[in-house]
């Protein structure tokens, strides 16, 4: 079926629609696009034709004369993509279909401390063919890369304060891969895919907040990143929180990344684990260079003083700064994303930090916070996200 320009733009409008309200009625898409019942039901039976989106019967019953509305879902297994994330720590891997399932997914661990030599453009293009050989069957129709900064398209690298990455370039990795690439930051990348692939399918704005070794903040507002074309716009970790604190990498001093970042925490970590005789780091590692942030958890949970003033005091800057944006943003929820809160103990201590500061916020409706579940192939997920975004 040909379809004008301003049929694909309404195309791409209903699917969009159809992902992140669906199971959904004509009729409803039909009210909430301002788009006429007639253009609607023929690009939903042409999109239903593509195998792309299916019907699922009848809705429920609602007491109003006349036809029962007929809902419309996407339909699974209709494209493959690649997602991809880069990280200091890991590379992961990930196939997925449309709707976010995974098909496939591989996740390349490395120390921090001893493979900065290691990890090249030439190295990561080796690993990305690999992976692609390896779900030929599937026909992937685009690959996702989810990049710890932005992407300087001129230059094609990644725009960072890391220095892991100043001289690690994607030049070559994008001439040698037939596919489509996109690249976008990771957290970005996540904010997409939450949207794409929640189960609770409402398309309410949100906030996602993403903390290791930097922190991240996006703003999903009305179906859009809010101000996707200012690098700027989401750097929470560079937000001063303590005038007089520690001087950060960006030339300020108390960042909140100083007290809430992984890197951070472990530096002070070390400092403990360097001057104090008796601390639980010393028998969870053998060496400082070891710890990392489970190590840090660990240490939590058995009761070392010094580890619990460095987690106390990130969870209370951090609580400080989520109060902060809700008191700017127009956000129903707030997801936190951050391998630290994978305890309970301590996503609970950051609800309650929340809760014992939010006093002028009762005057506003309840905000629901959500920790999204750490796993280092979310981000590799939100790159096929991004995928989905772009090219369907």
């Amino acid at each position: 079926m040909y379809l004008s320009k301003k049929q694909g733009i309404q195309k791409t409008r209903i699917l969009d629609k159809i992902y992140t309200k669906g199971p959904i009625s004509r009729i409803d898409i039909s009210k909430e696009l301002s788009i006429t019942p007639a253009t609607v039901s023929e690009i939903t039976n042409n999109l239903i034709n593509e195998n792309h989106v299916h019907e699922l019967g009848e809705g429920e019953k609602n007491n109003k004369p006349g036809r029962k509305k007929i809902l419309l879902a996407i339909s699974p297994y209709h494209n493959y993509f690649i997602g991809v994330e880069l990280s200091d720590n890991f590379l992961s891997f990930c196939l997925s279909d449309n709707l976010g399932t995974i098909i496939e997914q591989q996740i390349i661990y490395h120390n921090n401390w001893d493979y900065q030599e290691k990890l090249t453009d030439t190295f990561f293009l080796n690993k990305l063919k690999q992976f692609i050989e390896q779900c030929t069957e599937y026909n992937p129709v685009a690959i996702g890369i989810a990049i710890p900064g932005h992407y300087d398209p001129i230059h094609q690298t990644i725009k960072t304060n890391n220095p892991f990455w100043k001289t690690f370039s994607l030049k070559n990795v994008i001439a040698s891969i037939e596919l489509p690439i996109y690249l976008k930051n990771n957290v970005k990348c996540m904010a997409i895919a939450e949207r794409l692939f929640v189960k609770d399918k409402q398309d309410k704005n949100f906030i996602f907040l993403h903390v290791r070794r930097g922190m991240f903040c996006t703003y999903m507002y009305n179906g859009e990143i809010y101000a996707e074309n200012n690098p700027l716009i989401g750097e929470i970790g560079h937000t001063v929180i303590n005038p007089n604190g520690e001087l950060c990498e960006c030339g300020k001093r108390g960042c909140l990344q100083t007290y809430t970042s992984e890197p951070w925490m472990i530096k002070k970590a070390k400092l403990i684990y360097d001057n104090t005789p008796h601390t639980f780091l010393k028998h969870l590692v053998s060496e400082k260079q070891q710890i990392d942030i489970s190590t840090l958890i660990k240490a939590y949970k058995l009761g070392d003083e010094g580890t619990i003033t460095i987690i106390n005091q990130a969870i209370r800057y951090f609580s400080i700064a989520i109060n902060n944006l809700l008191m700017m943003i127009d956000s129903d929820t707030v997801y936190i994303h951050s391998e630290l809160f994978s305890e309970s103990e301590l996503a609970d201590l950051l609800i309650q930090c929340i809760d014992e500061n939010a006093s002028l916020l009762n005057l506003q409706h309840p905000k629901q916070q959500i920790f999204k579940s750490y796993n280092e192939i979310n981000g590799a997920l939100g790159a096929c996200g991004l995928c989905i975004y772009e090219t369907l």
